[in-house]
């Protein structure tokens, strides 16, 4: 084979690699973005404050306290944290303006400010358990069968 096809030939086979590499950085970079390139990324930790931050959060959104809960009753009764900071046990106190738990739109109420208690787990600020009077389930909205 002569030198100058040769040449040719590995140019062009360095060519088509340089192609096929800058295409595929392309693709990783849109499917994965820029993040791909900047390392893992950091978690901010678990600390109290940000646990109490969502647990009151998830209070205020649950249909329990949407349908009647009084603004500014929602107390925070304890914190623990058994392990430094990976699981938070948080309990509050609310009110709501009739008793019962969820949205009883619909239902004959007697008019009772009622407290209620909630008993909320995080494990990594993720919350894992929204227990509410030992009898409702904050996650799911639903009674707590054999309790």
């Amino acid at each position: 084979m002569d030198s100058k096809y040769l040449k040719t030939a590995v140019i062009l086979v360095l060519a088509s690699f340089m192609l096929v590499s800058l295409v595929f950085g392309i693709i990783v970079l849109v499917v994965r973005g820029p993040s791909f390139f900047a390392g893992p990324v950091k978690i901010p930790p678990c600390t109290q404050d940000r646990a109490a931050t969502m647990a009151v959060s998830m209070i205020k959104n649950s249909p329990t306290f949407t349908f009647d809960g009084i603004a500014g009753s929602i107390k925070q009764v304890s914190a623990d944290s058994p392990d430094n900071g990976q699981t938070w046990k948080l309990q509050y106190t609310f009110k709501t303006a009739h008793p019962g738990h969820g949205d009883r739109e619909g239902q004959v109420l007697a008019e009772v400010i009622t407290e209620h208690s909630a008993q909320l787990t995080l494990t990594n600020c993720i919350i894992v358990s929204a227990v509410c009077d030992n009898s409702w389930d904050l996650l799911s909205n639903t009674v707590i069968q054999n309790r």
